[in-house]
C-alpha cells in the first residue's frame, strides 16, 4: 500500500502534493506529527496499491469527484488512533495539573519549614507514602520534538534502526 499527504493550498477545495510517496504506515504516520499543527482538516490521506493511482485521485479531488482520499484527522481516528491536536491539549491539561500539584507542595513545604528540618523531611516522606502517586502505570507516548533539525535527526536513528545498523 502507498500513501501520499497533500495540503489544501487555497480555500477553495484545491489540494497539492506536501509528501513523496509514503510506502509504509509508520511513516506516514510520522509525517502526519512532523505537520500536527496545521488544521487535520487541511491534509489528507490519499492511499492506492500502485504508484500511478495518486495522481489520479489527486486529479479526481481537485475537480469535485470522489477520490480514496480522506483527511488526515479521520484517517487517524479510523485506526483508533488520537489526532496529535488531541494528544498536545492532552499534554497542555497533565502539565497544567502538574503545576497545580507543585504549588501545592511549595505551600506545603514553605508552611513546615518553620518546624525542626528533621519533621520537614519526615512529613514530606509521609506526604509522598500517602500520596495518589506518579504516573508510572500511565504508557508512555512519544512525540516528535517541535524543532525541525532534531525531528531529522530522530527520523535518521529511525531509519538506522529499521535498516538494523543500531539495535534499539
Amino acid at each position: 500500500m502507498y500513501y501520499r499527504v497533500a495540503i489544501q493550498v487555497d480555500p477553495l477545495p484545491t489540494w497539492q502534493w506536501k509528501s513523496t510517496l509514503l510506502s509504509s504506515l509508520n511513516t506516514l504516520l510520522q509525517f502526519l506529527r512532523i505537520y500536527h499543527a496545521l488544521p487535520q482538516d487541511h491534509l489528507r490521506v490519499f492511499s492506492s496499491r500502485s504508484r500511478e493511482g495518486m495522481h489520479e485521485q489527486l486529479a479526481r479531488e481537485n475537480t469535485g469527484l470522489e477520490s480514496n482520499s480522506v483527511t488526515a484527522a479521520q484517517f487517524l481516528q479510523e485506526r483508533g488512533l488520537r489526532s496529535a491536536a488531541m494528544t498536545l491539549a492532552e499534554q497542555s491539561n497533565h502539565a497544567t495539573r502538574e503545576s497545580q500539584e507543585m504549588k501545592s507542595i511549595a505551600v506545603t513545604t514553605t508552611t513546615s519549614l518553620n518546624e525542626g528540618s528533621k519533621s520537614v523531611l519526615e512529613r514530606r516522606r509521609l506526604e509522598l507514602e500517602l500520596g495518589t502517586g506518579g504516573d508510572y502505570d500511565i504508557p508512555y507516548t512519544f512525540t516528535l520534538p517541535a524543532s525541525m533539525p532534531q525531528v531529522l535527526a530522530w527520523i535518521k536513528l529511525l531509519a538506522k534502526v529499521q535498516r538494523g545498523e543500531l539495535q534499539p
